[in-house]
């Protein structure tokens, strides 16, 4: 284990740490457990009423922000922190998680190593839901109104969490992966199992109803399952950064993260590939400063829509970059995309998604005048539908390198063009779920395959972050080394 980790108990509604004596007292006489966890126990005020005028029942958003606090104000800095929440304390932790996320600090969530709920309302309580109406209601429990079945902001949250966090592969400004586990109570009348489970993909049902679900039986079923999730955290490693989102500046300048203003040229790094040599280079910067180059491609999502000229992708930059302009900088020609436009319409594939690893030639555009013959446009990207979120199958950033080729062939004999270099993006390492070092992999084992082959090319990458120019360098070292 490296550094200390933390367990940090979140108690739930009209409760106290005093709810987690009986299975901290277990824990704690664990064979070894104490000795790789330290026991946090983090409350929050939660009174049935509150009279007194000058004091108000806090919202949850304001309890998240407290535990913020909480573990911000620790003297020490853990490297990892599980969760262990009941009831109520479960949305106290998916707000704090949706509230970091929406923030833009995913980055300072990679310690939590993960999240146990023991029966929480995640679909709110049904029990006494007049009661609790009529009873408080009138009197103003904001912690009590969100236990309500279906809240809009307990929903919001975490729709937030589960594509941020549940289902995320990396680490980056609005994302951090950590595994969730919910545990129902099968005799829980306050909260139904149906709503304890959710829609969290990990889940079980442990003796006990909704009080008695946190106190250790003669069983151990729950000190086991505990500590499956405990030893689970300690093993498993930290997750991976992505070079895709857009991190604070101060973020950026800690993490090397910010883009490179002006051109770098690393190489050339020849490696032998087949019976022949291959010389590979790296640039880091702005797109539009690569020149000589014959082919730059662009990843794309499989409707092969380019992205909007203001944004800094790949594939919004190198829209921009071959767009003829006028003198004041607008726009006068969209060639690119007016280009690919054409291509899916004598394809009869406009509007329609386009088999992944699809690669589709356009006209260079304005970047003609910079020696640049030809754009190909690569369908590696397939949104998630009913989200902004998008997945990248691996097989596809494959086909892709392999198809890149198979038309710079193509259009050599067919166009009679003289193509003999070609510029790579990092396939689905920005809006999709592949990190840098995968998609280097994916795409250097495609071209092993078709320089062996053919060995009349020189190969190029571009990144546009210092990060990602610094690790490109270390990878290609590592493959001219064979390591």
């Amino acid at each position: 284990m490296e550094g200390t980790a933390a367990i940090v108990f979140v108690h739930g509604l009209f409760s106290s740490s005093e709810t987690w004596r009986d299975l901290s007292a277990e824990l704690s006489a664990a064979p070894g457990l104490a000795q790789d966890f330290e026991l946090l126990f983090f409350d929050y005020a939660t009174p049935r009423t509150s009279i007194n005028p000058l004091r108000k029942i806090p919202n949850l958003d304001t309890v998240a922000d407290s535990l913020k606090s909480y573990l911000d104000g620790q003297p020490d800095p853990h490297q990892r922190l599980v969760f262990v929440t009941h009831s109520q304390g479960g949305l106290v932790v998916q707000r704090y998680l949706s509230r970091m996320l929406a923030e833009g600090r995913g980055w300072e969530l990679a310690r939590i190593r993960r999240v146990v709920m023991f029966a929480c309302p995640n679909n709110g309580s049904e029990l006494f839901l007049l009661l609790r109406r009529s009873l408080l209601g009138a009197i103003g429990s904001n912690q009590e109104r969100e236990l309500r079945p279906l809240q809009a902001s307990v929903q919001e949250a975490q729709r937030r969490v589960l594509t941020g966090i549940v289902h995320a592969r990396h680490v980056s400004s609005d994302r951090c992966p950590i595994p969730f586990m919910s545990y129902a109570g099968e005799s829980d009348n306050v909260v139904s199992p149906a709503s304890a489970v959710g829609v969290f993909p990990e889940a079980a049902v442990l003796p006990g109803d909704h009080s008695s679900i946190i106190k250790p039986r003669p069983d151990g079923r729950l000190v086991r399952a505990l500590r499956t999730n405990l030893d689970k955290a300690l093993g498993e490693p930290f997750p991976e950064e992505s070079v895709s989102g857009a991190p604070t500046h101060a973020q950026s300048g800690a993490r090397g993260e910010e883009f490179l203003a002006e051109h770098k040229l690393f190489g050339p790094v020849v490696v032998r590939t087949g019976s022949s040599v291959t010389p590979f280079f790296i640039h880091g910067g702005l797109l539009e400063q690569l020149s000589g180059i014959d082919i730059i491609a662009s990843s794309e999502n499989i409707y092969l829509q380019m992205s909007q000229f203001f944004k800094s992708s790949t594939s919004g930059s190198l829209r921009r970059a071959a767009a003829i302009k006028g003198d004041g900088g607008e726009i006068l020609k969209d060639v690119a995309g007016d280009s690919l436009i054409a291509w899916l319409r004598d394809h009869a594939r406009y509007g329609l998604p386009v088999r992944e690893g699809t690669v589709a030639p356009t006209p260079s555009g304005a970047l003609a005048e910079r020696n640049v013959q030809r754009i190909y446009h690569a369908a590696v990207v397939t949104p998630v539908d009913g989200t902004g979120e998008y997945v990248v199958n691996p097989h596809a950033i494959s086909r892709a390198t392999h198809n890149i080729f198979e038309v710079a062939r193509r259009e050599r004999r067919e166009l009679g063009l003289s193509l003999s270099s070609v510029c790579l993006p990092l396939f689905g390492s920005g809006r999709g779920d592949i990190t840098l070092t995968k998609s280097f992999d994916l795409v250097w084992d495609a071209l092993m395959t078709e320089l062996s082959d053919d060995s009349s090319w020189s190969v190029h990458f571009a990144a546009r972050r210092r990060r990602s120019f610094e690790q490109l360098k270390e990878l290609l070292l590592a493959k001219k080394e064979g390591r």
